[in-house]
C-alpha cells in the first residue's frame, strides 16, 4: 500500500490554535474562526468512505485482553488474527473484499487529513488543558494530552489534528465536547502510533502504525490503524452514533447462475 507517507510528513509545517495566524498560498481563501482569543483555519470533513462503519480497523492484528466492546464493525487486512474475543455489535470482516476496500478508503482519508492546509506549528506539545475552536491543528512531532482538552463548536464544526509522530494521552486525560460539537467531526491523523490511556477520548484516530488502548478506555469514535495492530484491554469503542446506512459496507453479492431457455422447433 504505497501512500507516499514520508513525502507528506516532510511537507508538514504545523497547525494553528490560538498562537498565530494562518499563512496560505496565493489564490487560497483562509477562513478563520475565533473564540476567546483562539483562532484556526477552517477544516473540511474527512471522507472515510466505507471505513466509516468500522469502530476498529487494523492492518496486522487485533488483540484484546479482558472484556472489550466494539460498537460498530471490526475489520482486519491484510492480517487475519483477532484474539481475545472482543464483543462486536456490528460485523467482523477479516481480510475479505469489504476489509480490503475499507483499508483502501482509510488510506485516502488519512492522506486527505494529512494534506489539509499546513499552518504554523503549535507552540506546545501538551494541549491537555486547552479549549479549542474548530479548525486544523498540527504538531510537527509528538502530541500529548495530560488533562482535559475541550473542543468548542457546533454540530457541523470540524476539528483536524495532524500529529507528526506519536499521540499519547495519560490516565488523567479526557476530551470534552461543548456547544453541540460532534465526535463524528473530530479527526486525529497520527504519523506513527497512538497510545490512549485516558478514561475518555473523542474522535476518529487514524494512525499510520499501531493504536494501543490502556485498560478501561472509552472512545466515542473510531480507532483505525493503517499498517499494524490495534490493542485493546477492557475498552469500549463507540462508532455507532456516526454510522449511517449510506456509509455501511455492503458485501459484493455472489452471482447466481441463470438457466438459458432452449429453443424448440
Amino acid at each position: 500500500m504505497d501512500k507516499s507517507h514520508a513525502g507528506h510528513s516532510s511537507a508538514r509545517v504545523g497547525g494553528l490554535p490560538r498562537w498565530c495566524a494562518a499563512v496560505v498560498g496565493a489564490g487560497t481563501v483562509a477562513v478563520l474562526m475565533t473564540l476567546g482569543g483562539f483562532s484556526a483555519l477552517a477544516a473540511t470533513p474527512v471522507d472515510l468512505g466505507t471505513a466509516a462503519s468500522f469502530a476498529v480497523l487494523a492492518g496486522s492484528t487485533v488483540t484484546n485482553a479482558g472484556s472489550s466492546t466494539i460498537n460498530g464493525d471490526l475489520g482486519l487486512s491484510p492480517g487475519y488474527a483477532v484474539t481475545g474475543g472482543p464483543v462486536v455489535t456490528g460485523t467482523t470482516y477479516i481480510d475479505d473484499p469489504v476489509a480490503v476496500q475499507a483499508k483502501s478508503d482509510l488510506t485516502h482519508a488519512y492522506l486527505q487529513a494529512e494534506g489539509e492546509t499546513q499552518t504554523p506549528p503549535m507552540a506546545e506539545s501538551n494541549i491537555g488543558t486547552d479549549t479549542l475552536v474548530p479548525g486544523i491543528y498540527t504538531a510537527t512531532s509528538e502530541l500529548l494530552l495530560t488533562g482535559a482538552l475541550t473542543l468548542d463548536g457546533g454540530p457541523d464544526s470540524v476539528f483536524i489534528f495532524q500529529v507528526g509522530s506519536d499521540l499519547t494521552t495519560t490516565t488523567g486525560s479526557s476530551v470534552l465536547l461543548i456547544g453541540g460539537a460532534s465526535p463524528c467531526n473530530v479527526f486525529w491523523q497520527v504519523g506513527s502510533q497512538a497510545t490512549l490511556n485516558g478514561p475518555t477520548f473523542v474522535g476518529t484516530v487514524m494512525a499510520y502504525t499501531t493504536i494501543a488502548l490502556g485498560s478501561g478506555v472509552t472512545v466515542d469514535g473510531q480507532v483505525l490503524a493503517e499498517t499494524a495492530a490495534v490493542t485493546l484491554s477492557s475498552d469500549t469503542i463507540n462508532a455507532s452514533t456516526c454510522i449511517t446506512t449510506a456509509s455501511s459496507p455492503t458485501p459484493t453479492p455472489t452471482a447466481t447462475a441463470t438457466a438459458t431457455p432452449t429453443a424448440t422447433a
